[in-house]
């Protein structure tokens, strides 16, 4: 019997967890999904030896650390072709921004994994995007050409680009008959 006592030791404290994460495992997930959430809105999640921190996001700063100037590798972008048709502004309301993100290992320099990114503008109905005059994106500062214009309503106003880091992104929409944009944010995570 002596021989089992290390191992009902060694057992005590996994056995002890385990029964407490089954008996709260409502709470727990109540707890990640909160996470979660904060993490997706742009808030910085650290775990580490130092234990777990989960910060505020600083408004218009992007999370994490900073990325070298020009980490953000430049892709071609097709040009901004075709008028697009007279009509009266919708709503403001109607917009918002939809992005896709495919890995790419391509891209990869050093450590960092990057993503073609694809951003592009949806109305409540496709006519709606038929008011628009341009679109005008603002990416984080580290990427070449932070602030791009497009002008092609046959793409939806399509945005395409490569990332490595996740980034609050902020879109200016300019409306025919409307002097000032209607500004439209979307947290890219990939």
């Amino acid at each position: 019997m002596k021989d089992w006592i290390p191992l009902f030791q060694s057992l005590v404290w996994p056995v002890f967890i385990a029964v407490l994460v089954f008996a709260f495992r409502s709470a727990i997930r109540k707890l990640l999904a909160s996470v979660n959430a904060r993490v997706a809105k742009g808030d910085h999640l650290e775990v580490g030896p130092g234990g777990v921190k989960l910060k505020a996001a600083e408004p218009g700063k992007p999370s994490g650390d900073a990325p070298e100037p020009g980490a953000q590798p430049a892709l071609d972008e097709a040009a901004a072709s075709g008028p697009v048709p007279e009509t009266e502004a919708e709503p403001l309301s109607r917009f918002h921004l939809v992005h896709t993100a495919q890995r790419d290992r391509s891209l990869d320099r050093g450590d960092y994994r990057y993503f073609r990114i694809r951003v592009f503008l949806e109305g409540e109905e496709d006519s709606d995007l038929d008011h628009v005059e341009k679109v005008v994106y603002h990416l984080h500062p580290t990427f070449y050409n932070p602030v791009r214009t497009v002008t092609d309503r046959r793409t939806n106003f399509e945005l395409m680009t490569a990332a490595w880091g996740m980034f609050p992104l902020r879109a200016d929409v300019y409306l025919k008959g409307r002097p000032a944009p209607v500004s439209l944010e979307r947290y890219l995570n990939f």
